[in-house]
């Protein structure tokens, strides 16, 4: 054959267009089996259980061309739970390869049962974890693979790990000590410009950022076809786009199988379809079932162990959004309940715990040992300490910065939630002037005055940016927040959900 004619036949090869199926998951954080849908159009309805999401993804493949899907995770997988506690993430990552995954991006919760731990379970996957901006100190060395290629319908695909910058302060300092954690912009201008020099024809960024990040990532980067993201958990009913760039995320706990069809065409995306398929459905993969049956079997005793009964539904708040970023500012039952287990133990006056939006609601009736520790899966410590009134206004200050923040780089966290304690604010308001009524014990909260406050070891270090309970006085560990919490349903019997009326909102109109 001569070159011309090579060339006509390369040229007409790289016109045609082709079709790739992606497939993706995230924050599944530890979630092996379903659950009890309490919100939205999943209220009622048993939801998740990677057995069945397993089922979904055999259709999936069953219907495409060979060689044309690739099963991606987002991050926030391995933890979380009380099984995922017991193996050190092993569970998860032994279902996952047999399911088949493609890859994962590190999310913050990865390295929660330490990094050696982490690098273990990386060892033990049969695919690439992925993080092309965490690297040791002080060498600079990558702590994991940062990209991959992938040849996929006759296609090269580059796949990069982006993990969430802010993860030091999700996690305990011990957790990611001598690890640093890069902007996600800069590492991947660095980043994409080398996957297209390598031959990739499409880019996908794996991230666990959060959508609002998602945006910045698509609006400030050029050469990213597709951003396939977590963090945020938010049900992308259609992909977002910002240019050239599609961003999609696919719920939390297993609740949805995202799929987004794309045909390409001279290097380009030239349609897409896009399908979030909830996993509601009860057929489920028996192959993927008896895994799970075979790692919850060690441990089943103690997983169904009843710890007391709960009279209402006790929910999370905001632990699956929507279509589009929001403000994680809502007060949460589960986390109202489990401060007022610690201030009443530590005989404290006021105290505080994290927003968090991962874990399923407790559902009416019996609370199983394993459905408690799936909303407290870390090992928490309980610390108690004095602070001043002005160092507790401050606090909450920082909560209502931590989510009106323009700066999607410094949100991290939901609201505090709280214990012996009520506080208005105006969101609206200058920075440091948001926090309005404050009263502790029915009184206002005086400036000078010290309190006696209790926190987990996440706030007692400021972490999600409270450097304020690093400030206390008169620090003491008193015990873990699980077995606090678990002792003090058990001593009652029968708990409810508190009323949310601790926090309001408040506005200039």
């Amino acid at each position: 054959m001569s070159k011309a004619a090579a060339r006509d036949e390369n040229k007409e090869d790289r016109e045609q267009s082709r079709t790739i199926t992606i497939l993706h998951t995230n924050d599944i954080h530890g979630h092996l089996e379903s659950w009890r849908g309490w919100d939205g159009e999943l209220t009622g309805k048993t939801v998740g259980g990677l057995d069945r999401l397993s089922a979904r993804i055999r259709e999936a493949r069953a219907s495409t061309p060979p060689n044309s899907v690739l099963l991606l995770d987002a991050g926030d997988t391995i933890g979380d739970t009380m099984i995922a506690v017991e193996t050190e993430g092993r569970a998860v990552i032994e279902t996952m390869n047999t399911i088949g995954y493609d890859a994962m991006v590190v999310g913050n919760h990865e390295p929660d049962f330490t990094a050696e731990k982490l690098r273990a379970r990386i060892a033990e996957a049969r695919f690439p974890v992925l993080a092309a901006n965490i690297t040791h100190r002080p060498n600079g060395r990558l702590f994991t693979r940062p990209y991959i290629i992938r040849d996929v319908s006759g296609m090269r695909v580059g796949i990069l790990g982006l993990a969430y910058p802010n993860t030091p302060l999700t996690s305990a300092r011990k957790n990611v000590e001598n690890l640093r954690f890069g902007e996600a912009v800069a590492t991947a201008r660095e980043y994409v410009p080398r996957l297209r020099r390598e031959g990739a024809e499409i880019v996908i960024a794996l991230t666990h950022l959060g959508l609002g990040a998602d945006k910045q990532l698509a609006e400030k980067v050029d050469g990213i076809d597709v951003i396939v993201g977590g963090h945020s958990h938010n049900r992308t009913k259609e992909p977002l786009q910002f240019r050239q760039t599609l961003i999609v995320q696919a719920g939390a706990h297993g609740s949805d199988l995202g799929r987004l069809d794309l045909t390409i065409a001279d290097g380009r995306i030239v349609s897409h379809r896009r399908t979030l398929i909830p996993i509601t459905d009860e057929k489920p993969d028996r192959d993927i079932a008896e895994v799970i049956a075979r790692q919850h079997a060690p441990y089943e005793q103690k997983m169904t162990t009843p710890i007391g009964r709960a009279a209402t539904l006790i929910a999370r708040a905001q632990t699956i959004a929507g279509q589009e970023p929001e403000k994680r500012d809502a007060e949460s039952p589960a986390d109202d309940l489990f401060a007022d287990a610690i201030r009443e133990t530590t005989h404290s006056e006021v105290a505080f715990l994290p927003g968090l939006g991962y874990g399923v609601a407790l559902q009416p009736g019996k609370i199983p040992a394993a459905q408690l520790r799936n909303l407290i899966p870390h090992d928490s410590t309980v610390w108690t300490m004095r602070l001043t009134g002005a160092q507790i206004r401050q606090v909450l200050e920082q909560a209502i910065e931590n989510f009106t923040t323009t700066d999607v780089t410094r949100k991290v966290g939901g609201m505090i939630q709280v214990s012996g304690l009520h506080f208005s604010y105006n969101p609206e308001a200058r920075r440091n002037r948001r926090v309005q009524e404050v009263t502790v014990g029915g009184q206002a909260l005086e400036p000078r005055r010290r309190y006696t406050v209790a926190v987990n070891s996440l706030l007692a270090e400021g972490g999600h940016n409270y450097r304020w309970f690093e400030r206390g006085i008169d620090r003491r560990e008193a015990g873990k927040q699980y077995e606090m919490v678990k002792s003090w349903i058990e001593r009652r019997g029968e708990v409810s959900a508190p009323p949310t009326d601790r926090i309001t909102k408040v506005s200039n109109k």
